[in-house]
């Protein structure tokens, strides 16, 4: 029995992981594309952190952007599973 529940355990874990990768190249590959779109450079993402909204679990990534090649800008990127939820960026300061 304590075999099984170790089985059940790993399996859980491997799940849960696999499930933040997907997730994380998900967000990766959407926000390339949204800045190509918006004529943004993206340079970098993360994983910030997870938050209940609305009776769903939320995962934020913040994510960098140039929009002139010289300055760097902070944007957020909120996700529910393989959903975008939402999308805000600063008020770009012209050079």
């Amino acid at each position: 029995m304590t075999e099984l529940l170790a089985i059940l355990a790993l399996a859980l874990l491997a799940a849960g992981y696999w499930h933040i990768r997907r997730q994380s190249e998900f967000a990766y590959h959407w926000l390339r594309q949204y800045c190509r779109r918006q004529d943004l450079q993206l340079l970098t993402l993360y994983r910030y952190r997870y938050r209940w909204r609305q009776g769903r679990l939320l995962a934020q990534f913040k994510f960098e952007f140039s929009h002139d090649g010289l300055q760097r800008d902070e944007g957020d990127l909120w996700l529910h599973g393989l959903r975008v939820v939402d999308v805000s960026l600063p008020v770009l300061r012209e050079p």
